[in-house]
């Protein structure tokens, strides 16, 4: 039988080993342990906040009778305030026809009532101080505060927060000593006047804030409170960079405009060599204590031109030697054109011209660019004039907005085809074809009648001229940029070898990574190691158990054909598992497998009720299954452990195989699947259930059963058989593990 990969079977893990216990349960103020979930203490009693009233468990508004008796109240309360013989003076309320006492009638109004927002809440808040319901479903226990809808599980919400309450009726942290947590769920320190968020968060020196903020330690970084002139002192409190003895505008002192001299003491931006000098003469330069040094001219061996401080070492006074060239009194036109010393071609300006341009080409500033434009639209080989549809490639087309779409990133450019006559001319464009005896373009940019392979940094492939760079040596093949890319590399071959960072769990390692500071794809951080065996070196987490204060997130290879997380805080406004998702970004534990949020599991004990620990595959954009990571997940059925279809048999239960979390291998266990067709139908198309494997015969591909009792599992004329149950994330065979199936004899 061939190998093959059966589609559905990805979509399982099996339960864990009996040496796996569950987690102790550990519930938050107000909730007690019911089934093994956390519920409300009193799920049946529903809490009106002010002015409003319970009814049939929900909390309303009061009815008109209901606000003159509130306001009767009032009246008894106000009398029972007024001395004994005043209160003989306090009017009776009239009595109650059913209407409500109007202000003018001499009495107060009753204060108005709040409305409650319970429309489409079953828990959570009223608006009015009161409660819309609780969760008395042990399996839906907690109580989402957004959409008040009862959730099987509660994400804490400590993104972003280093302390306080997490929601779930945990924490998010303590505070060291010496500060205090915030409302905001950030630690502090007393005096501290700025916003909590801002203290000690490794991103900016946050000043001026009433305390020393940790981060102005790493003077790299930025410093905020302060003025533009200003920087932070040890003690938290902003000072002055401008030295007292700067006697020039405070705002020019290291501002990296200008070199700034003769200013009383030296300017930091005399430092960079790319900026001008101000306040000295012309060609002077600004010395290291802040003075200008004078220029000294340089016309050494030289007739005429300029003498590098902003005066002449001469002027050409001979008629027949008018112009200066390099230096030196020349005539215009003899030996040679002056103008052809910087041009290739138009006026020489000596009544002839310094070349002519092919047909196909047009002379611009001195040098010939194509006129061949496949878009007539479009400016290329165009600047300087029009294109065929009208539109302008001339200088002035801004200003008269007649410009082609192209204008700005195709004429900034100047082409260089002087002495080309094929090639890339430098702006997106030919300097010419070749053909004929002459049909190859040598690496100076003219016609050969022999080709020159181009392999440059290639390592494989076509060498254009229909050789090759060289092969890829045994477990390597090579990719369209001609880099021989590792047979185990799982990621997007472009990726290997990119120049564009270290690609980190990609199977392989990435030659990139043997730069030196260089980001870090693929890992929680950029600044994450990547190890020798190709991994992110952090410290994996397999379940929130394993994660004080957090969630295990993301999903990053951990070696051996599995995936795990790391630890960190959960982002409570995302999908928690269970919710529907796309990619990971949309969960709260950034782990989406199989369009739901999901959460990492070691056995079954770390599961909400009646769900599985089960390992679902990872795959990198729609490629081959890279590995496994083993998430909570619904199965049907009661999952108990099969060694034969027999075990399974009632309640109408199929033995189906599993991919066990911990060793990838096969776990038998009763599964309900009341549709599974005949074994013997076609999966070419339509994919197998989840009892059911997709098995490669000589001819076809069939749906057929697990067989883990041998021969008597199979209908007449079918044998039970080993077969790979998934590939590993490997190429390599030898590593598949194999699951028992039926096969025709």
């Amino acid at each position: 039988m061939k190998r093959w990969l059966p589609p559905l079977l990805l979509l399982w893990v099996g339960i864990a080993s009996a040496g796996c216990a569950g987690q102790a349960l550990s519930c938050g103020p107000g909730t007690v342990d019911k089934a093994g979930a956390c519920v409300p203490a009193t799920p049946d009693v529903t809490v009106c906040g002010p002015g409003t009233r319970q009814a049939d468990s929900t909390c309303t508004a009061p009815t008109a009778d209901a606000a003159d008796t509130a306001q009767d109240v009032a009246d008894d309360t106000v009398a029972d305030t007024l001395p004994d013989a005043a209160q003989a003076d306090v009017p009776d309320a009239p009595a109650d026809d059913g209407d409500v006492v109007a202000p003018d009638d001499g009495w107060p109004s009753a204060p108005d009532a709040c409305v409650p927002q319970c429309v489409g809440k079953a828990c959570g808040d009223d608006g009015c101080g009161g409660s819309c319901g609780t969760c008395a479903d042990p399996a839906k226990p907690f109580c989402e505060p957004l959409s008040g809808k009862c959730k099987a599980q509660c994400v804490p919400a400590c993104l972003g927060k280093t302390c306080g309450d997490d929601g779930c009726g945990g924490s998010c942290g303590t505070c060291a000593t010496g500060t205090d947590c915030s409302a905001s769920g950030h630690c502090k320190p007393p005096g501290w006047t700025c916003d909590p968020a801002w203290y000690a968060t490794g991103d900016t020196c946050d000043c001026g804030c009433g305390a020393p903020d940790p981060d102005c330690k790493d003077k790299a970084l930025l410093v905020a409170g302060c003025g533009s002139l200003e920087t932070c002192a040890s003690d938290g409190t902003c000072v002055s960079l401008v030295p007292s003895a700067w006697t020039c505008a405070p705002a020019t002192y290291a501002a990296l405009d200008t070199c700034d001299c003769g200013c009383g003491v030296a300017d930091p931006d005399c430092a960079f060599g790319s900026l001008p000098t101000t306040g000295c003469g012309q060609g002077d330069t600004c010395g290291p204590d802040g003075v200008c040094v004078a220029c000294k001219p340089t016309c050494s061996g030289k007739a005429c031109g300029a003498d590098g401080c902003g005066g002449l070492c001469g002027q050409c006074g001979d008629p027949k030697k008018p112009v200066c060239a390099a230096g030196q009194c020349v005539d215009p036109c003899s030996p040679k054109p002056v103008a052809c010393t910087y041009a290739s071609c138009g006026d020489d300006g000596c009544g002839g011209t310094c070349g002519a341009c092919a047909a196909t080409q047009a002379c611009q500033n001195g040098t010939c660019a194509s006129t061949a434009t496949a878009n007539p639209f479009s400016c290329k080989g165009n600047c300087g004039s029009k294109a065929p549809s009208g539109c302008s490639c001339t200088t002035t087309c801004v200003a008269k907005g007649t410009c082609c779409g192209d204008y700005g990133s195709t004429c900034a450019c100047t082409p260089k085809c002087a002495g080309k006559t094929c090639g890339a001319d430098g702006c997106g464009g030919s300097c010419g074809k070749c053909g004929g005896d002459k049909p190859w373009c040598g690496a100076d940019g003219n016609c050969t009648a022999t080709c020159k392979p181009l392999c440059g940094s290639k390592k494989c492939g076509g060498d254009g001229c229909g050789g090759s760079c060289g092969s890829c040596g045994a477990g390597a093949t090579c990719s369209t940029a001609g880099t021989c890319v590792p047979a185990a590399w799982q990621c997007d071959p472009l990726l290997y070898g990119d120049l564009a960072g270290c690609d980190c769990g990609c199977g392989a390692v990435d030659v990139d990574c043997e730069q030196k500071g260089v980001a870090t794809l693929g890992c929680p951080k950029v600044t994450s190691a990547c190890s020798a065996k190709g991994l992110c070196e952090v410290a994996f987490c397999s379940a929130n158990a394993g994660c004080q204060n957090a969630w295990c997130t993301g999903t990053y290879q951990a070696g051996g054909g599995k995936f795990g997380g790391v630890c960190a805080s959960p982002a409570a406004n995302l999908g928690a598992p269970g919710s529907p998702c796309k990619i990971g970004a949309q969960c709260a534990a950034g782990v989406c497998l199989q369009g739901l949020c999901r959460q990492y599991c070691t056995g079954a004990g770390d599961c909400p009720p009646k769900q599985a620990c089960v390992g679902l595959p990872v795959a990198y954009g729609g490629m081959a299954v890279a590995g496994f990571a083993a998430v909570c997940t619904s199965v049907p059925g009661s999952l108990a452990p099969c060694s034969k279809q027999a075990d399974c048999a009632a309640g109408d239960q199929t033995c189906i195989a599993l991919v066990e979390p911990k060793t990838l291998g096969p776990s038998y266990v009763c599964g309900y699947y009341p549709a599974a067709p005949e074994i013997g139908q076609s999966c070419a198309v339509k994919l197998c259930p989840g009892s059911q494997f997709c098995l490669q015969t000589a001819t076809k591909l069939v749906c057929t059963s697990y067989c883990p009792g041998g021969d008597g599992d199979c209908p007449s004329g079918w044998t039970c058989s080993k077969q790979p149950l998934h590939g590993m994330g490997t190429k390599d065979p030898a590593d598949d593990p194999q699951v028992s199936v039926c096969a025709p004899k």
